[in-house]
């Protein structure tokens, strides 16, 4: 039904509904979950190329200084074993200082068989016991082995070195040993380095593109999508006559476009069934007020006619034959009673008071026949007299207060009635008090048709209608059109 906006029916639960969609829920909206979720895995992605790089790059520097060593030992292992042999300790230690300067080279020292340094690429190890130097680990291995060493360790400080082993075989001596030291510490903090500058790097790209995913989900299309429901919904309740597009090139603009053309046509269709059922009911009150004209002006003028007629026979048959005046009394009793109830069906069919004075003279003459036919209190108030207004919603109030009435006789077994009509804050407002024990059934779960006549004609004058109880109990219909004439 297409209503005034701000007109519309009131739905009971709609500040419930509304707090449980506003309502932090699980698993929370795609247009969150979707951006977390990626940036969980590109932030996986970003650790497992991060160690990924690390391993490669550690391995790569280990592959370097190891054949760096390779390279240096043999050399220096071939030069110390000549100065060994012709006994040129002095030259031997001007030859390891030469090398003293070469990349990640920490030391390099040539050590007997007792692990006393014989020379060193620095001066202050020399004439020292192994242990007590840089090569300490280095000696120790060379000392339980044989042959060559070649092997990575991690000294208790965190340093990572490179440890190199040459047995130097001297005819006419005992062995000695060459022994080198790489420190790896820089170059592995360095790959360190890098490879977290990398992963942070990533890591801000990946960031960064789910937050723009988000913000496109969010601003492109979820928001668009809230406000486009939001419009439909409206317009599903009844507070809006129409959708407004949403711009865009998009899925959604064309969407918002669909709901706009089937929301017109769903307008026009209404208003189409609107003048349809105003033309019924307006033709259905029309032939009510015929018959009731009928019935008051055609058959009860002829009853009374005859019932004229017997009165006058009624006279002339008690002083001519009392004996048969006895049943003249009583057909002209049975007679007047028909016409009293045909006189009763006719203002019913069509209340005189409201053709002729009006909707507040015919609400006080439906109160008057109700205390009277009922035995109930029927009271009408109207503080202030109400502007002139439609024939057609005098009649749909008059119906509705009738129907609510005898709804009040029928169910609520009350004891006082009260119709009430007012102007307030724009509004002409009609309201049906009783003070009997309520309905039934709540008329919002569907009610009799009685109801659904009544709130169908309210929805025809663009109005609403709304029940519960007065403050003192029982059923209360209230009904709020908009005060035109």
């Amino acid at each position: 039904m297409i209503v005034a906006p701000g007109l519309g029916p009131s739905v009971p639960g709609d500040a419930c509904e509304n707090k449980a969609a506003n309502a932090v829920s699980f698993p929370p909206p795609l247009r969150f979950l979707i951006p977390v979720l990626l940036l969980l895995l590109g932030l996986l992605a970003a650790w497992m190329d991060y160690e990924l790089d690390l391993a490669h790059d550690l391995e790569r520097n280990f592959n370097d200084v190891t054949t760096q060593a390779e390279a240096t030992g043999n050399r220096l292992a071939q030069l110390s074993r000549q100065h060994l042999q012709l006994g040129e300790i002095k030259a031997l230690r001007d030859i390891l200082s030469d090398w003293k300067h070469e990349h990640w080279l920490r030391m390099a020292a040539v050590v007997d068989e007792k692990g006393r340094v014989l020379a060193s690429s620095s001066a202050q190890w020399e004439e020292l016991p192994a242990e007590e130097t840089p090569a300490a680990t280095a000696w120790k291995r060379a000392s339980q082995n044989t042959g060559k060493i070649m092997e990575s360790d991690t000294l208790a400080g965190g340093e990572v070195t490179v440890l190199a082993a040459f047995p130097l075989e001297i005819p006419t001596q005992s062995r000695h040993w060459l022994l080198l030291v790489y420190d790896r510490a820089d170059a592995v903090l360095h790959a360190h380095q890098d490879a977290r500058r990398r992963m942070e790097w990533s890591a801000s790209v990946i960031a960064f593109m789910c937050l723009g995913l988000w913000a496109i989900l969010h601003f492109g299309v979820a928001t668009r999508l809230a406000r486009l429901a939001r419009s439909v919904r409206e317009f599903g309740e009844g507070r809006s006559v129409s959708i407004a597009p949403l711009k865009g090139g998009d899925e959604v603009h064309e969407l918002s476009q669909a709901f706009r053309k089937m929301t017109q046509r769903l307008a026009d269709r209404e208003r189409e069934r609107t003048v349809l059922e105003r033309a019924v009911i307006d033709s259905a009150e029309n032939e009510r007020r015929r018959i009731g004209h009928e019935l008051h002006d055609g058959i009860g003028q002829q009853l009374t006619a005859v019932l004229m007629a017997i009165n006058g026979l009624h006279d002339e048959l008690q002083a001519q034959a009392p004996a048969f005046a006895e049943h003249a009394q009583q057909a002209s009793q049975s007679l007047r009673e028909a016409l009293t109830e045909v006189r009763a069906l006719s203002h019913g069919l069509a209340p005189v008071p409201l053709w002729e004075q009006g909707l507040e003279h015919a609400l006080q003459a439906l109160a008057d026949a109700t205390t009277r036919s009922s035995g109930v209190r029927c009271v009408f108030e109207c503080p202030a007299h109400i502007p002139e207004i439609s024939e057609a919603t005098s009649s749909n109030l008059y119906r509705i207060a009738q129907e609510a009435v005898n709804n009040a006789l029928k169910h609520a077994d009350s004891g006082e009635i009260r119709i009430g009509l007012e102007c307030r804050d724009g509004f002409l407002v009609l309201e049906i008090d009783d003070d009997g024990c309520g309905l039934p059934e709540m008329p919002s779960k569907g009610g009799g048709i009685g109801f659904r006549i009544m709130q169908h004609r309210t929805e025809m004058m663009g109005g609403r209608m709304e029940h519960g109880a007065p403050p003192a109990g029982g059923t209360r219909i209230a009904v709020h059109i908009p005060n035109t004439p």
